[in-house]
């Protein structure tokens, strides 16, 4: 999503539902002005001079210019940013810094504008040297007949492939390979931007380019003949004593039409568990169809499962609802426990009634599904917690399976590492084929909250950022590496910190950082419970989750 300072949530009307801060200093500035219009539930347009129809803009509000853009939200609302700084012209700058070759930009008159990292290096300017606003010819000793930018701007044509050699402002002799593009606003000049070559950058070039086209024929040999169509006991993968065990009851009772309730952690495999069952039922011909309870908001998981009746409500129009989908076949209702107790009552008597009907309909439907659920956390303790319907619960654990979390299976690691890397590797120019063994020994010492997940999503991430066959400690997210090499703290000692690297803001984030990680192994990976544990919104709550990566 894109940066924001303020985040609202508005309805079909305009009017605030919810808001979310991206920076604490609005935060501090605007809270209580802001929450009590979305207690109020005023319109947008009433309190900020916005433009109906029109995506984005700015304006003038409390002495701020606001940038302001509207995104689609979740059903049918819709989320409006507000930045008090335009952001754009940053991440311009941040992505020209990486390219691979040298990016300089001028004005019309020849004055610099831009140059990115890589330029900096060929130039030899310092880093504390700014550039900008600077005449090309005072920034080079050059010719200005033979320069590739002068003559782009001179002719108001493109020069391809020009070699310059020329001397610094610190006389350092440079040899580099131009091209340069006048860059034109409705037949106005305003500038032009030249992009350069060394030597050393082709031949860096030449080989990353060999190794993708390597990295191309080989996925063209294996990507085309890879199809999914959906997950079987072959997929789940360990040969520990808890894992097989849990596979063999699977098998068992996949023939029969009995209820499943799976029990795990976020990341144990829940889904592959149920798409193996289903795939080994009677109903494999039909749909298998999957809903996360947890992530659906509450107004819309009822019109979601039984489906919507034309003029029950505006907007409404006949649609049919996953009991109706997935009839003759399954029906995954996914961290069931998520759900609210009202709705889960609608669930029970649609089982026990075996009918259901449209949200404002009147006519009553069969329904033949077999339902597969999931819980996140111990059943027995969300029903204590007044989370889960015992008599739901009872209808739905005919056979309850329990899916052990990967810290109790650790002897599946390497396994799993394995066929993660040979199932992907393909996909990336430098495939990861080999695992130093200092990468399994800080693997092991992980606790891994987001299981089985987690690790893939790590592996994905060192083959991200990989620069050979084999995966190295330096590939792994530093999160893994902090874990590991943090200093245990005595009851009345702070661990030492070292200030050359650290600041307070990054010491503050890392402690953040820790905090959401616990809070959401503490409560399941409930993204709503953890924000209620933690006193904040939900949309705070994943912004942070998205600002450290965090996996679910």
């Amino acid at each position: 999503m894109d940066f924001y300072d303020v985040l609202f949530t508005l309805d079909l009307d305009g009017r605030f539902q919810t808001v979310a801060w991206g920076s604490e200093e609005s935060k501090k500035l605007y809270h209580l002005l802001f929450e009590s219009w979305v207690a109020r539930r005023r319109r947008a347009a009433s309190v900020f001079p916005i433009h109906a129809g029109q995506e984005s803009g700015s304006f003038r509000w409390d002495e701020d210019t606001f940038y302001y853009r509207f995104l689609p939200g979740p059903g049918e609302s819709t989320y409006l940013l507000l930045s008090r700084e335009d952001h754009r012209a940053y991440l311009f700058a941040r992505a020209l810094d990486q390219v691979a070759e040298g990016v300089q930009i001028y004005d019309k008159n020849a004055c610099a504008v831009y140059f990115n990292k890589v330029s900096r290096k060929i130039s030899h300017i310092p880093s504390g040297v700014d550039p900008q606003g600077r005449h090309l010819l005072d920034l080079y000793n050059l010719d200005e007949s033979v320069s590739t930018t002068m003559t782009a701007l001179r002719t108001q044509s493109p020069v391809i492939n020009r070699v310059d050699h020329f001397k610094a402002s610190d006389d350092t002799s440079i040899a580099t390979a131009n091209t340069s593009y006048p860059i034109l606003r409705e037949g106005e000049l305003l500038g032009a931007v030249v992009f350069e070559q060394t030597e050393e950058i082709v031949q860096r070039n030449i080989k990353r380019m060999e190794e993708t086209q390597r990295a191309l024929k080989s996925f063209a040999s294996r990507g085309s003949q890879i199809t999914f169509s959906g997950y079987t006991f072959e997929n789940v993968i360990g040969h520990s004593q808890r894992l097989r065990d849990a596979v063999a009851i699977a098998q068992k009772v996949a023939p029969q039409n009995s209820s499943v309730l799976l029990v795990g952690e976020t990341g144990t495999g829940k889904e592959i568990f149920a798409q193996s069952i289903h795939q080994a039922s009677p109903r494999r011909g039909k749909k298998f169809l999957a809903i996360n309870c947890a992530a659906i908001p509450e107004t819309l998981i009822e019109s979601l499962l039984f489906g919507t009746q034309k003029g029950s409500f505006t907007g409404s129009e006949d649609k049919a609802g996953y009991f109706e989908e997935a009839s003759g076949g399954t029906l995954f209702l996914d961290e069931l426990n998520s759900m609210s107790l009202a709705m889960q009552s609608k669930i029970l008597r649609v089982i026990q009634e075996n009918t259901f009907r449209r949200v404002g309909g009147n006519k009553d439907l069969k329904l033949d599904v077999r339902i597969i659920s999931s819980c996140n956390e111990d059943p027995f303790r969300a029903i204590a917690d007044n989370q889960f319907r015992r008599d739901l619960f009872y209808r739905l654990s005919t056979v309850m399976l329990e899916l052990p979390p990967l810290r109790e299976h650790l002897e599946d690691l390497e396994e799993l590492v394995r066929y993660h890397l040979n199932a992907t590797s393909y996909q990336y120019v430098h495939g990861i084929t080999e695992v130093d063994p200092q990468v399994y020994a800080i693997l092991r010492s992980y606790h891994w909250p987001g299981n089985v997940r987690e690790l893939f999503h790590v592996l994905d991430y060192a083959q991200n950022v990989a620069d050979s066959s084999t995966m190295r400690p330096e590939h792994l997210p530093s999160y893994l590496l902090k874990s590991r090499t943090a200093p245990a703290a005595s009851a009345d000692t702070a661990p030492a910190i070292d200030f050359s690297s650290a600041t307070l803001q990054s010491l503050l984030d890392d402690y953040e950082h820790q905090i959401i990680v616990q809070a959401l192994d503490h409560c399941g990976g409930n993204i709503s419970r953890t924000a209620q544990t933690l006193g904040i919104l939900r949309q705070s709550l994943q912004y942070r989750i998205r600002k450290y990566g965090i996996v679910l």
